[in-house]
Order: C-alpha cells, then structure tokens, then sequence
C-alpha cells in the first residue's frame, strides 16, 4: 500500500455491493466521521460513475454480485482504462481465503488493501487510516456542502429589534458561510459570538450559537463571514446538518447515475484467476501492516475556543477550512 499526496479537497469513497451490515456498521461510522461515503449498488453502472472521478477510492465488496474469478477481472480492468486506471481500490470481503486474498495483492493494485470486514472498532479504525493514508480527507476535517441557489437553506438573525437576512453560501456540520450587506459588517466582526442565529436546513429551523471566524468585504457591496457552531448547540443540530448534507450528496449522485451508461463488458470469459499459484505467509512489501498505521484522528464534537478562532484567515473561502 502505498501513500500518496493529499488533495485538498480529499477524495470520494466509493464502496460496491457493500453488505447490509457493512452499510449500517461501516459506512455509517466513516459518515459520522466526515469522509465522502457513497454506495453503489447497480454494479452494471459503477464504472462509468468512477471514471467520472478518477482520483476516487473505491472498496469493493467480492463476496456479492460476481464470482471471485469476475471481480478478479473486473477489478483488473481498471487499469486498462485510461477513465478508470487512477482510481484507489481495496477489496471488502468476509469470507476470502489466504489463496485468495494472495491472488488479488500479488497481481491488482490495492491501495486500499485487501480488507476482512469485522464488526469492530478495530477494524473501522483501521480502514480510516487506510482512508486517511491515501488522502481521502485532503486537507479538510469536514465535508462542506455548496448551498448556493438551493431553496430550502436559509437564514436570518436579530439584532436591536430588527430582523436581518444572510444567504447560507456553504455548510458543514461544524460551521457555514454566510454572504449579506455590508452595511452589516458591524454585526460580524471576528470573534463575536451570535447566539440568536435562525438557521433552516431542509424542512427543520435550528436557533444556532455562533462565533464569528472571520469577515471580508466583497467587490460587489456584500460581505462574507465564516461561523462556527459552538458548544452551545444541542449535539442533534450537527447530526442534523451533517445527514442533510450526505442526502444532498447523495441526490447528485443519483442524477450521475441516471446518466451514465451501463458496462456491457462480460467479466467471465477469462479464468485467469483460477490458474494463479497462491504462496501461503508471503510478505506482501507494498503493504505497510496495521500497527505502524497512524490512528485516525478523531473528529472533536466541540467548537474551538475563542483563541483558536483567531488563527490566520486567508480571505479564500476555499482554504478557511470548517
């Protein structure tokens, strides 16, 4: 296995045929803890949704769908495909053999590892290094959602008895941008902490505590600032946030996959696999072993301290990470 440079923005992670226990113990647990989780089920469109993202990572689950011999060939093909030949794999399984877990390291490359799913915090933890050693989060602690021209987010706070409107520009469940007039600047100056902020996201209106990371004032007459969610929100508003936003990931999803085409190819007629020579206790060197993975870190449910806010802010929404 093999590390490479993270991106900034991370990287999407892509898991085919996953079982219904990996769904509700892994992926939801890699939820929560703010990494870019999508599923595909219809595995006769997966490829051409990954090529739309060729620096994705992707966990395939070889005990569903296909022979092992298939999704030996299947995964194989990848890297015959321009589209598809960047893209991270790891293979999920809960029943390879050793014969088996040698023919898939020796002869595809694993960046994500050739994996036995088990119902731990060991194995969950072990599978965010992976992630983590191969850039999945980028330079970011949480996914951060584009809200621009979407109807159902929204806000508006009070100050002085009057009522004033910000456009919600993007939203993590750690924090958001907001955009207004700058005749309002006052109300946003760095470190001020708003606790009378109205947030609505979806169909549920949140009363928000915020403080002020950050304002700068725009070429056009408006003004933006980054607030972060302190302490003083119930632990539901930002589990509320963050499933708001992986159903919005997830509806764009389903618009790619109503458009794409489906793979036509037939994944059976070489067998290949059943002719490779398995080598029991072989010492996979690309592969770094568990105990020298860095624990992943983990995702701290409380706001920064006002000292931590006053860290520099670069102007570039893009890098003031949430």
């Amino acid at each position: 296995m093999q590390s490479r440079e993270n991106p900034l923005f991370g990287r999407k992670v892509f898991f085919i045929g996953p079982s219904y226990i990996i769904e509700k113990y892994l992926i939801e647990r890699l939820r929560q803890n703010e990494y870019e989780v999508y599923i595909l089920k219809d595995i006769k469109k997966a490829k051409s949704v990954l090529a739309k993202f060729p620096d994705s990572m992707c966990f395939i689950n070889i005990d569903s769908e296909f022979s092992y011999s298939e999704w030996f060939n299947y995964m194989k093909s990848f890297q015959y495909e321009e589209s598809t030949s960047g893209i991270y794999l790891g293979v999920l399984t809960d029943s390879a053999s050793w014969e088996d877990k040698d023919k898939f390291l020796m002869n595809i490359k694993l960046p994500g590892g050739f994996n036995r799913f088990e119902k731990t915090d060991k194995f969950v933890n072990t599978l965010m290094a992976i992630l983590d050693l191969n850039g999945a989060k980028g330079r970011r602690k949480y996914l951060r959602l584009d809200t621009r021209g979407m109807n159902d987010v929204s806000g508006y706070m009070t100050s002085e008895e009057k009522l004033y409107t910000v456009s919600i520009r993007d939203l993590s469940s750690a924090g958001f941008a907001v955009t207004y007039r700058q005749e309002l600047m006052a109300l946003f100056q760095k470190n001020t902490l708003i606790r009378n902020l109205s947030l609505t996201v979806g169909r549920k209106t949140m009363i928000c505590s915020c403080i002020v990371f950050n304002t700068q004032a725009n070429p056009d007459g408006t003004a933006m600032s980054v607030l972060m969610l302190t302490n003083e929100n119930p632990e539901e508003t930002k589990v509320y946030i963050r499933n708001f936003i992986f159903e919005k990931f997830s509806l764009q999803m389903e618009g790619i996959l109503e458009t794409v085409e489906k793979d036509t190819a037939s994944y059976s007629q070489s067998d290949e696999y059943s002719k490779l020579i398995a080598v029991q206790d072989r010492n996979y060197d690309e592969l770094i072993p568990v105990t020298e993975l860095d624990e992943p870190e983990e995702i701290s449910e409380e706001a920064p301290a006002v000292k931590e806010i006053n860290s520099k802010y670069t102007g570039n929404l893009d890098d003031d990470l949430l």
